[in-house]
């Protein structure tokens, strides 16, 4: 199947790869923003917070918008907000400013990832699926920048102000060269429905043919597999926001190593997504989503009894490589199960993981400052294990006969 790769279409790859950039900046920057204002573990968690606070308005608010501006207008005015957050960073005067600026910066770059996604599956049709996988292996790639430049930033004394002044830059020229290539815009003239509106009703309008409204539930075996969902996001997000520390106190090393060790994580992701999308293909769901989980248990059970830096980074690594696959092929078994409403359950879906990424990095950091960081990581397996049962039940409950399907994500 041919891929054309045309200006729009790397301006799209460009518009996600920005938002993986400033993704992967604040996971890391959260204990160091932390430790510079003196702040608990608890509060700093609050930037998983306002992370989350920005994805769910853009969840909520972004259709609408995007309607009324197109696109590229969407794009442009998103890339100077993500510009705008980014500088708010640089000059945080306190820690409020900071998540102040995450959740500029998360509003910025939801939209950045809507507009850049739906531009794709538009401008390539069938082939749309392929392109998303090859621009989320590509975001990868690029996020992992983010934790090198910040541990590098930290080692040679400048701070992690400097990596957002980059982000800043990045994302100013990325608005200057959406203004001259545009994304592809929408081709229906049908409205454009708010999540506020659909996502959340408990059944699905249909009319009879007395005129009346009657309604259908989702499947319960989707709600289930909810479950799975937050199971991969939460797992991830709390590795990449509290994983250098944790790291930190296994091995005694540097927060400025472990940061930049974090890099490892998101190479065992991209390089996860590169290959894995040949695997989707010759198996079954439930199976891969099984391997992903072991991969990343036996990971990060290596970060969290590491006795040295070596080890550590390796089970980083590893543990990468199972959450590579884990969001799509967990999304993939819920939207199979969502009964033919495709839309609703993308937007249910695209709230539980702005909640999730906002409530898995705040309860490890609540329950750290309580218990300490390497026993609050228990989290972790707890969440694995919690995903595994899910698909157990839907898989059992249910006919695992889904093929994948490529989904929005740069984790």
């Amino acid at each position: 199947m041919h891929l054309d790769r045309d200006a729009g279409t790397r301006m799209a790859y460009a518009s996600i790869a920005t938002w993986a950039f400033f993704l992967y900046f604040v996971g890391p920057v959260t204990p160091l923003a932390a430790a510079q204002w003196g702040v608990s573990s608890q509060l700093a968690g609050l930037i998983g917070i306002a992370l989350a606070g920005g994805l769910i308005t853009v969840g909520l608010l972004g259709a609408p918008l995007v309607t009324r501006w197109g696109r590229q207008g969407s794009g442009i005015r998103a890339a100077v907000l993500l510009a705008g957050a980014a500088g708010v960073l640089v000059v945080a005067p306190a820690f409020p400013f900071v998540l102040l600026g995450v959740y500029l910066g998360a509003c910025a770059g939801a939209l950045l990832m809507n507009v850049a996604t739906a531009a794709l599956a538009d401008r390539h049709g069938s082939a749309g699926p392929r392109a998303l996988t090859e621009a989320n292996a590509a975001a990868a790639w690029i996020g992992l920048l983010s934790p090198l430049l910040l541990g590098l930033a930290i080692g040679i004394g400048f701070g992690w102000r400097v990596v957002a002044a980059v982000v800043a830059v990045v994302a100013v020229l990325l608005g200057i060269v959406l203004s001259r290539v545009p994304l592809v815009e929408s081709r229906s003239r049908h409205r454009v429905m708010d999540v506020a509106d659909t996502a959340f009703e408990v059944d699905e309008p249909t009319t009879t043919s007395r005129g009346s409204t009657t309604h259908r539930p989702l499947p319960r075996l989707f709600l289930v597999s909810l479950a799975a969902i937050v199971s991969a996001v939460g797992t991830e997000v709390a590795l990449n926001f509290w994983g250098a520390v944790l790291l930190s106190a296994r091995t005694g090393a540097d927060l400025a190593m472990t940061t930049a060790a974090l890099s490892v994580l998101i190479a065992g992701i991209a390089v996860g997504r590169t290959v894995g999308a040949s695997l989707t293909r010759r198996f079954a769901v439930a199976p891969l989503i099984y391997v992903s989980l072991a991969l990343a248990g036996a990971g990060f059970l290596i970060v969290w009894v590491s006795p040295g830096p070596v080890a550590g980074i390796g089970g980083l690594f590893v543990t990468g490589l199972g959450f590579a696959l884990l969001f799509p092929l967990t999304s993939s078994l819920a939207l199979s199960h969502a009964g033919g409403q495709t839309d609703r359950a993308m937007a249910i879906i695209a709230v539980v993981i702005g909640a999730t990424m906002g409530a898995a990095p705040f309860l490890l950091g609540a329950v750290a400052g309580t218990v300490g960081v390497t026993a609050g990581f228990v989290i972790v397996p707890v969440l694995l294990l919690v995903g595994a049962a899910a698909v157990r039940v839907v898989t059992r409950i249910g006919r695992d006969s889904v093929t994948p399907i490529a989904t929005r994500l740069p984790l």
